[in-house]
């Protein structure tokens, strides 16, 4: 299914809005994915085998060999999760221990422990993108990665290493399996969408429009940070319509990236007056704790440039406004440096939501065995008075 795809020669128009290298980071935080609590858990498990993790190593290849009669039980495994080095040797312990464990058989196994988004986050700690396409080859078709997780994990992976085309066939994995009863689940299409902006191939740009159509077929309203990625995506493929249309979906068009890139759409399309009142909701003052709100100055820049072009043929007011408007955003401190890439691009600190039912990408999907934090305590917890909810981590999402 998987295939190692070569990264394309970018080759950006002047219009283009990626300055995006081969080499890419993380579209998630680690804190998002839970490999802090991975990490942590790594250090218990490390001080609870003190002198004693070589070993246990030792033991372990004893017990995978093919000659061996010795079960492996969920601590096993557990353990051996949590305390491999980054080494061929370690790696491999790690396969033969999987592979020993899934032949056992399920009858064997009484407890809920879910294992997929755990070895998905040991793989990410390791930085081996390969290690985990090989054990999610090897043991997914026996639904031992079939968790939302599991699969944001290893995209983020394929994602971080440049593998974008890779990403989106994880995610017709997705699709085709329907992953705990769920065709769109919103982190993976995020995934997916930024993939597809980062390659910026016709194919990418094709498949990222058809996915989209997919999901406005079915009334799936992707995260705005999704939208944002296909928006530029059609900007940077000359189709500055189709991003107004798919910017036009966003109830609140004020965020940082959805104005700007709607800014640059419309003056793609020489609409410039259409741009007036984005310009002039930026500048209104609505109070002295207002986050300042800012443009990137390659976007003012290329305001500037169609202002210019124009005033050759057409010397209205409204084009003086607009030069009034960007000499105030100048004077305000309201134009930075930082590029729209940059932001577009920008880590998603935070998946957590507070409301309840919803659940958080740096937890398991499916049980408590993948997580690292006492939840029997928060699942039978009800406030006696209900707050004002507010979802954290919106200006990561923007």
């Amino acid at each position: 299914m998987f295939r190692k795809s070569v990264q394309p020669l970018m080759a950006f128009t002047k219009a283009s809005l990626t300055g995006s290298s081969i080499h890419s980071r993380s579209l998630y935080s680690a804190s998002a994915l839970g490999l802090e609590g991975y990490e942590a858990y790594r250090e218990k498990t490390r001080t609870q085998h003190l002198h004693n993790v070589d070993n246990f190593k030792r033991k372990m290849r004893d017990f995978v060999s093919s000659s061996s009669t010795n079960m492996i039980f969920t601590e096993d495994l557990k353990n051996i999760i949590h305390l491999i080095d980054n080494t061929p040797e370690d790696k491999q312990l790690l396969k033969d221990t999987i592979l020993r464990y899934n032949q056992q058989g399920k009858e064997l196994r009484f407890g809920n422990y879910v294992f997929g988004p755990v070895i998905m986050r040991a793989c990410h700690h390791l930085g081996d993108a390969d290690l985990a396409l090989d054990l999610f080859k090897g043991a997914g078709e026996d639904g031992f990665f079939d968790q939302l997780t599991s699969y944001q994990l290893l995209g983020d992976m394929l994602y971080e290493k440049g593998r974008y085309q890779e990403v989106r066939e994880l995610f017709d994995s997705i699709k085709s399996r329907q992953i705990q009863g769920g065709r769109f689940p919103k982190h993976c299409i995020t995934l997916t969408f930024a993939a597809c902006y980062k390659e910026n191939t016709p194919e990418s740009f094709q498949y990222a429009m058809d996915l989209w159509k997919e999901l406005n077929a079915v009334g799936h309203i992707p995260m705005r940070k999704a939208t944002a990625f296909a928006a530029a995506l059609a900007l940077n493929h000359g189709k500055p319509e189709i991003a107004v249309e798919i910017l036009g979906t966003v109830l609140k068009g004020n965020y940082v990236t959805v104005r700007q890139l709607k800014t640059l759409a419309l003056c793609a399309l020489n609409r410039l007056e259409d741009v007036v009142p984005i310009f002039r909701s930026v500048l209104e003052v609505k109070g002295p704790f207002e986050k300042q709100q800012t443009f990137c100055r390659e976007v003012i820049q290329r305001v500037q440039d169609s202002v210019k072009q124009t005033k050759e043929t057409n010397d209205s007011t409204m084009l003086q406004d607009l030069e009034r408007m960007i000499e105030f955003l100048e004077t305000n401190g309201q134009i930075v440096n930082e590029t729209l890439d940059s932001i577009l691009c920008s880590e998603i600190v935070s998946t957590a939501q507070r409301s309840e039912g919803k659940s958080n990408l740096a937890d398991s999907y499916n049980t408590r065995g993948g997580r690292y934090q006492q939840q029997n305590q928060q699942r039978n917890f009800r406030p006696a008075k209900k707050y004002q909810q507010q979802r954290p981590g919106l200006s990561e999402m923007n």
